[in-house]
C-alpha cells in the first residue's frame, strides 16, 4: 500500500474491532474493574511519560534513516516486541484476576510510552522538550479513544501541530504548562474509561489470562499504528508530501 494511502487509512479507521469487541463481552464487569483503579492514579502514570526516556530501548536498531521502508520495518520490530513483551505481562496478570490488574497496568502504560519513543527514534526523532511531550500524549490518546468522531478531531490536533520541515510548533512558554496539564488530564480520562473496560476480562473465570494477554497485544498495536502514523506524517510533511 502507497504511503499516503497508508496514512489515509488511518485517518477514517475505527477503533480496534478486537478491544471494542471484548468491551461488549465484559460490560457487565466494568464497573466492578473501574473500582480498583484509585482515583487519580491513571493521571499520575499518564504524567510519568517522559520517565520512559530513562528506560533501555525496546529494540537496538541501526538502519538508513532517510530510508522509509526501513523506518518501518524498524518500527514494526518494536511493535513486534511490546505485543510479545506486554502479552506476557498480561496473561501473567489474569491469573490473578482484580488482584493483578492494578500491577498490570503501570506496565501497560510504560510500555506504550517506550512503544511512542522507540517508534519516534526508528523515524528519526528523538527530540525533547514542551512540544515533545504533547506529541507523545496526543498519539497516546489516539490510541486510546474509542469513539470515532472524537479520535478523528484528535489525529487533526496532532497534524496541527507540525510544521512544513517536519519540527513541532513551539508552545508559548506562558501556555506550555497549562498545555500539558490539560492533554495530560484528557488522556488520563480516557484510558480511565478505557482501561477498566478491556481489563475486565481478567475477571473472566479460566479464560482470564487469555483475555488479559489479547487486551494488551491489541493496545499495544493501537500505539504502534498511531506512533506510526504520527511520525510518518513528520517524515512526509519535511518532504512535501
Amino acid at each position: 500500500m502507497d504511503l499516503i494511502d497508508e496514512q489515509n487509512k488511518f485517518r477514517t479507521a475505527s477503533p480496534s474491532l478486537l478491544g471494542r469487541g471484548i468491551e461488549a463481552v465484559t460490560s457487565p464487569m466494568t464497573r466492578m474493574a473501574s473500582k480498583m483503579v484509585p482515583p487519580g492514579w491513571i493521571e499520575k502514570l499518564v504524567k510519568a511519560i517522559d520517565s520512559a526516556t530513562s528506560k533501555p530501548q525496546l529494540v537496538r536498531f541501526k538502519h538508513d534513516q532517510t530510508d522509509m521502508a526501513a523506518c518501518q520495518q524498524a518500527a514494526k520490530k518494536i511493535e513486534n516486541t511490546a505485543k510479545l513483551l506486554n502479552g506476557a505481562t498480561g496473561a501473567v496478570s489474569g491469573f490473578g484476576g482484580a488482584v493483578t490488574m492494578t500491577t498490570d497496568i503501570p506496565a501497560t502504560i510504560g510500555l506504550a510510552t517506550r512503544n511512542i519513543r522507540d517508534t519516534g527514534r526508528a523515524y528519526g526523532y528523538d527530540g525533547d522538550g514542551p512540544a515533545e511531550q504533547l506529541f507523545r500524549l496526543q498519539i497516546l490518546e489516539i490510541a486510546a479513544l474509542n469513539d470515532k468522531t472524537v479520535r478523528q478531531q484528535r489525529i487533526a490536533d496532532l497534524e496541527s501541530q507540525i510544521t512544513a520541515d517536519g519540527s513541532l510548533v513551539d508552545p508559548d512558554p506562558e501556555i506550555t504548562d497549562p498545555l500539558v496539564d490539560q492533554a495530560i488530564e484528557r488522556i488520563s480520562r480516557a484510558l480511565a474509561l478505557a482501561i477498566p473496560k478491556k481489563k475486565a476480562g481478567s475477571f473472566i473465570p479460566v479464560l482470564g489470562a487469555l483475555v488479559s494477554g489479547a487486551v494488551n497485544t491489541s493496545f499495544q498495536g493501537d500505539v504502534s499504528k498511531a506512533a506510526r502514523f504520527a511520525f510518518q506524517a513528520r517524515r512526509l510533511r519535511e518532504s512535501g508530501r
